[in-house]
C-alpha cells in the first residue's frame, strides 16, 4: 500500500556547494497513512485475562517528534478455570513519543522515546510486549528505488539518458525528517552540470503548417485528457461548491491556453505539455490541501521545482508519466485516465453545473420539463429553417430577422433558467446578440470550395457563437455545435450567462464601474477567466484593445436600440433604424 502511495513522489533541488548541486527526492509519507499502518502493532493478547489493544490511533508532529495516541482497553490478570484473578478491565488513552530513523539496511523504523497509559498500573508489564512490536515495525524502501528511477526516466529526454543512469547509480537515502503533515525520506543524487544551464530556446516564429498543427493537437491530447480526468476526480471527492468552482475555473483557464497554442497565438518553448502543466500546477496546488492527495501533490510539486532548478534537463512530460500521476488519485482503477474522445460526459456537466441542452429534433423524447418540451420544438423549427443557410446579399434581411428572433428567444430562455437583477438582465439581452455579431457576424456556415461547411476559427471555435471545441470538450455535443445553429446559440448563451454571473458581475462590483460588466463578460468569453479585466490593463495590449473596443461599440449600439447590419457586421443607430 505504502509503496504504491510513494511511487509517484519525486524531485526537489537543493544546492550543496558552490560548484555542485544535489537533486533531493523527498518521499512524503502522510501521518494518517503511518498511523493506519501502526494500528496493527498496537494490540497484544496473551490470553483472555492478559491483553491490551489501542484502537484508531492518531499521529501528529510535535516538537520534532511523532506523538501516537488513541483510546484503548486492556487487562493484566492471572488465568483461572472459568475466571480471571486480579484482572480489572482498563479503559483509557495510550500515548507514545516516537522518533523515525533509518537502520543499516535503509529501512524506516520508529524509536520509542516515551510511552504511557492513563490510569493504568498495568503498563509497566504490558509495555514489555508492545514496545518490541513497535520497534520491529519498518517500511522497506528497497523496492522504491526502482519506482523512482522509472519516474525520473519518464521525464528525461533521450539525449540525457547516459548522464541520468550515472546519476541514479549514486542515489543515496538520507535520514528522515518530520514535517507537519508527514515524515519525509530524502533520497538524493548529484545533478549533472549539463542540467543546470538553460536549454536552447526555440526561436522560430513562422506560422505552423497544417501538418505541424495536426501533430501539435495529437501531442496535446494526453494533457487535456489528464487535466479533465484529474479535475473530475477531485470534484467527485469534494462537494464544496467553492472548491468545485475553482476547479472549473482552472479547467477553463488551462483549456483556453491549450486553444491559444493550437491557434499559434502562443508558442511554447520546448515541450508544450510541460508549459501547460506548469501554468496549471500552481493553482491546482493552491486549491488542494488534503492528505488524500499527498502523492499526487508532491509529485507535481517536484516536477515543477525540477523544471525551475534544472532547466537544462529539458523535462518532457510523457503520456506514461501523466498516466501514472493521474492514477495516484484513484489507485487500482482499471480505466485509462488518458482516454480521449469527443463524447458528452453527463457526469462532468453535473459536477460543474453545465446543463444538457434538449435535442431540437421533434422525433426525440421530450426534455425534463414542459419548458424543455416547448423550447425544443421552437428550436426545431428555427434550426430546420436555418439549416446550412449561407445567405446571399439579397437574403440578408430575412436572415437577420430569423437569427435575431432566435437570439431573443434564447436570451429569454436562459434568463428564465437563471434570473438576473434588472440591470444585469438588460445587459445580458444586449450582450448575447453583440457577442454573436463580433464572433461570427451571426453566421453558422460559410461557403468553401463550392460547399457549405460550418464556420471554424484557427483555434477550433465553431459556429455562430464560436464555441471552442477544445475548451468545452465533454460538456457539449461537438457535431451539434458544428451543424445545428440553434444548439450552438443555446450553448453560447449558457456559457455567456455563466461568465457574466461568475466572473463579470463580481469584477464590476470590485471595480465600482457598471460598464465593466459587459466588457468583462466578453473578455472572459474571448480569452478565459484570466482575461476578466484585460480591458483595464495599462498599457493595453493593442490587439486585445481593438477587440474589446469593437465589442463595446456593438454592445452600446444594440443596447441603445440600434439594429445589427450583417452587410457591415455592425450596428445601425436607433434613429437610422426607424
Amino acid at each position: 500500500m505504502l509503496i504504491r502511495l510513494l511511487s509517484l513522489c519525486c524531485f526537489l533541488l537543493c544546492a550543496t556547494g558552490a560548484g555542485a548541486a544535489r537533486l533531493e527526492i523527498p518521499l512524503r509519507i502522510p501521518l494518517e497513512a503511518i498511523a493506519a499502518a501502526l494500528g496493527g502493532q498496537l494490540a497484544y493478547r496473551e490470553s483472555p485475562c492478559r491483553y491490551l489493544r489501542v484502537d484508531k490511533p492518531t499521529l501528529e508532529a510535535l516538537d520534532g517528534r511523532l506523538r501516537l495516541s488513541g483510546p484503548g482497553v486492556g487487562a493484566w490478570g492471572l488465568d483461572a478455570p472459568g475466571n480471571c484473578w486480579g484482572a480489572p478491565t482498563w479503559r483509557g488513552t495510550a500515548q507514545f513519543t516516537l522518533a523515525p530513523h533509518l537502520d543499516s539496511r535503509g529501512r524506516l523504523r520508529l524509536q520509542i522515546i516515551d510511552s504511557r497509559l492513563s490510569n493504568a498500573p498495568l503498563w509497566d508489564a504490558a509495555k514489555r510486549h508492545l514496545h518490541p512490536r513497535l520497534e520491529r515495525f519498518s517500511y522497506d524502501l528497497g523496492a522504491l528505488r526502482s519506482a523512482v528511477t522509472q519516474i525520473v526516466r519518464s521525464v528525461a529526454p533521450a539525449e540525457h539518458a547516459s548522464e541520468l543512469e550515472a546519476a541514479l547509480a549514486q542515489l543515496e537515502i538520507e535520514q528522515p525528517r518530520i514535517e507537519p503533515g508527514g515524515v519525509v525520506l530524502p533520497i538524493a543524487f548529484e545533478v549533472p552540470d549539463a542540467w543546470l544551464g538553460a536549454p536552447p530556446a526555440n526561436a522560430s516564429t513562422a506560422p505552423l503548417t497544417e501538418a505541424e498543427l495536426d501533430a501539435l493537437e495529437q501531442a496535446l491530447q494526453p494533457w487535456d485528457a489528464f487535466l479533465a480526468y484529474t479535475i473530475k476526480q477531485l470534484a467527485l471527492d469534494n462537494d464544496d461548491g467553492a472548491v468545485r468552482q475553482r476547479l472549473f475555473t482552472l479547467l477553463l483557464e488551462s483549456r483556453y491556453e491549450l486553444a491559444a497554442l493550437l491557434s499559434g497565438e502562443v508558442r511554447a518553448v520546448g515541450d508544450p505539455v510541460r508549459a501547460l502543466f506548469l501554468q496549471a500546477w500552481s493553482e491546482m496546488r493552491a486549491i488542494l490541501a488534503d492528505a488524500r492527495y499527498f502523492v499526487f501533490l508532491d509529485a507535481g510539486d517536484a516536477l515543477a521545482e525540477l523544471d525551475r532548478a534544472a532547466p537544462g534537463l529539458g523535462m518532457r512530460l510523457s503520456a506514461d508519466g501523466l498516466r501514472q500521476l493521474a492514477r495516484s488519485l484513484k489507485p487500482g482503477a482499471g480505466d485509462d485516465p488518458l482516454a480521449y474522445d469527443w463524447a458528452v460526459d453527463p457526469q462532468l456537466g453535473t459536477l460543474f453545473g453545465v446543463e444538457q441542452i434538449p435535442r431540437s429534433d421533434p422525433s426525440s423524447p421530450p426534455g425534463r420539463s414542459l419548458l424543455d418540451f416547448f423550447v425544443s420544438r421552437a428550436y426545431a423549427a428555427e434550426s430546420h429553417a436555418l439549416d446550412q443557410w449561407v445567405p446571399t446579399r439579397g437574403e440578408l434581411r430575412a436572415y437577420e430577422g430569423r437569427i435575431g428572433e432566435l437570439l431573443r428567444k434564447t436570451a429569454a430562455t436562459e434568463l428564465q433558467r437563471t434570473p438576473l437583477a434588472a440591470p444585469h438582465e438588460k445587459i445580458y439581452r444586449s450582450l448575447l446578440p453583440a457577442t454573436a455579431l463580433i464572433e461570427s457576424c451571426w453566421r453558422q456556415y460559410e461557403i468553401h470550395a463550392g460547399k457549405v461547411r460550418y464556420l471554424r476559427s484557427g483555434s477550433g471555435s465553431v459556429g455562430i457563437m464560436q464555441i471552442n471545441q477544445h475548451v468545452w470538450r465533454g460538456f457539449y455535443d461537438v457535431q451539434r455545435l458544428r451543424w445545428d445553429t440553434a444548439y450552438n446559440t443555446r450553448a453560447g448563451a449558457q456559457i455567456l450567462m455563466r461568465y457574466l454571473k461568475d466572473y463579470a458581475i463580481p469584477y464590476a462590483e470590485r471595480s465600482g464601474d457598471p460598464d465593466d460588466t459587459p466588457r468583462a463578460a466578453y473578455a472572459v468569453y474571448n480569452a478565459g477567466p484570466r482575461a476578466v479585466g484585460r480591458f483595464n490593463k495599462n498599457p493595453p495590449h493593442p490587439r486585445e484593445a481593438r477587440v474589446d473596443e469593437r465589442l463595446w461599440t456593438l454592445f452600446e449600439g444594440i443596447a441603445s436600440g440600434g439594429q445589427p447590419d450583417l452587410r457591415t457586421c455592425g450596428v445601425t443607430n436607433a434613429a437610422a433604424s426607424r
